[in-house]
């Protein structure tokens, strides 16, 4: 027996009940189905621990044309295609208006009007609308989409593309019992979010158990052979307990951290003044100046993985902890979606192009209903003009397979792939690496992570979705690898000079 779709979307978050919406109603007759690992709300968009949510929403020319230039701007040393930024700011206002038209309250202040705040590398504007209860926007949605003749499958997970050597839609997928259903569709749309939840320490985690993502999009998207990007580029923030840490500029020369002795110290003068452009993004900001007061942080982890600081005249120590919040990485997409395997689309964190290293707050949720939207129109004109394929087979030993994320895999990624170098966490390095100090040591020891990585995937007893999972795990790996060794390059004594040139991506 197997599962038949004429359009398949995996994930069920706003990019993914977006594109399936838009593919039911432009494909009439059709058969849309999405597989949704959770009941409720999933992926980020839904994982904020104030269940609210913003989304970019500028008002008019002048503010897109500033967004433009900004989102541009901050997408080094990452990569971003101006014109799918310029579809983003074009179209966004077109599917704002549908969401409020189907159910999705906006906030409003005095007179009805839209309320706007400001948004994360955006400080100087209010730009960003908020969605004030996510679940119930998670509700409206998945009502159109079933009103719409979408067949939503609770507790289905996608676990392989493009299985046998196949097209994309020769799939396999879990059920909730974990057995192994073949699947075949003609067309996929990708929507099962971004790589964060291969880390130790998530965000997404924080305030759903059940709302995590299974962290498989780029190992899924590479190997039917779609090309990805920006793929270590993932935000990052420090968070104290469940909230984030606010970075005060008022009070940056009373910040202390913790150094290797334990014993707190006052904040380097020269990074005092980084802390005011820390408090205008709530993420790790690739590339700009204000990330050195990340890094100063980050090297003075301690091996449980937290970084201790107070501001002076507090008694006891804030613990601070890196969480992986959501990705900036993923398949690279044209207008419509497509990626470079013919049948796969792709939409929301499994999408990258319209954003680079860096994205302004609010830009995912404008993304999700934009590409989203296009994808599933695209996705469901390509099922109109291509055979289904054959079933795949699935493996005999694998009739129970989990969902649950590989704890190992998950500490690892966390040691090698955080966008700097952890302090104590790196002390003890391992044996020929002793001589090794800095940026090398730890690039030796990517590189030996890399190789682990390749190694488990070669071995037949790794679950379906932990390959995916692993092949995801080994595209942030190598990227992150690939700058690490351009760093480390242009900090050799002999070098002509440190290169801010972005490094190419497969």
């Amino acid at each position: 027996m197997s599962l038949e779709a004429d359009v398949l979307v995996a994930g069920a978050g706003f990019a993914g009940l977006r594109a399936a919406v838009a593919a039911a109603l432009s494909g009439r007759g059709l058969r849309v189905i999405v597989l949704a690992p959770h009941e409720g709300p999933g992926g980020s968009s839904f994982a904020g621990h104030a269940g609210s949510l913003g989304v970019l929403a500028p008002a008019d020319d002048g503010e897109r044309d500033v967004i433009l230039e900004r989102a541009l701007a901050i997408a080094h040393p990452g990569t971003a295609d101006p014109a799918l930024v310029s579809l983003l700011l074009e179209q966004g206002e077109a599917r704002l208006r549908e969401l409020e038209q189907w159910g999705v309250p906006l906030t409003t202040g005095p007179g009805g009007a839209r309320l706007r705040r400001a948004a994360c590398f955006l400080p100087e504007m209010d730009v960003a609308a908020v969605i004030p209860d996510c679940a119930a926007a998670h509700a409206v949605l998945l009502r159109v989409a079933v009103a719409a003749g979408v067949e939503v499958l609770p507790g289905f997970t996608l676990a392989a593309l493009g299985v046998e050597g196949g097209p994309p839609g020769s799939a396999l997928c879990l059920e909730p019992s974990g057995a192994v259903l073949p699947v075949r569709a003609r067309s996929v749309v990708l929507a099962v979010g971004g790589p964060a939840s291969l880390f130790a320490s998530d965000v997404s985690g924080l305030a759903r158990t059940d709302a995590g993502q299974t962290g498989a999009g780029l190992g899924l998207a590479r190997d039917c052979g779609a090309r990805t990007g920006n793929a270590s580029f993932l935000q990052f923030m420090w968070y104290e307990g469940g909230h984030p840490f606010a970075f005060l500029p008022e009070r940056a020369h009373e910040l202390e951290v913790a150094g290797m002795d334990g014993v707190p110290a006052a904040l380097p003068r020269e990074l005092r003044g980084h802390v005011a452009g820390r408090a205008t993004h709530a993420p790790w900001g690739w590339g700009l100046p204000d990330a050195a007061l990340d890094a100063h942080l980050l090297a003075r982890m301690t091996p449980a993985g937290v970084v201790p600081v107070r501001y002076h005249g507090e008694r006891e120590p804030r613990l601070l902890s890196l969480m992986a919040h959501a990705g900036n990485g993923g398949a690279l997409i044209d207008g419509d979606g497509r990626t470079s395997a013919p049948g796969l689309f792709a939409c929301g964190e499994c999408a990258t192009g319209m954003h680079g290293a860096n994205r302004i707050g609010g830009a995912m949720v404008l993304a999700a209903q934009v590409f989203g939207h296009r994808a599933g129109i695209a996705a469901a004109l390509h099922a109109h003009s291509v055979l289904m394929p054959p079933p795949p087979t699935a493996p005999d030993a694998a009739e129970r397979q989990s969902s649950r994320h590989p704890l190992r895999l998950r500490e690892a990624m966390q040691r090698h792939c955080l966008p700097g170098i952890p302090g104590e966490a790196l002390q003890t390095a391992r044996p020929g690496l002793a001589g090794a100090t800095g940026p090398e040591r730890q690039r030796q020891e990517l590189e030996l992570f890399v190789e682990r990585l390749k190694a488990l995937m070669q071995l037949p007893a790794v679950d379906l979705l932990d390959r995916a999972r692993v092949l995801s795990a080994l595209t942030v790996a190598e990227h992150r690898l690939r700058r690490l060794r351009a760093e480390c390059a242009s900090s050799a004594p002999n070098a002509p000079g440190a290169s801010d040139a972005p490094v190419a991506v497969a």
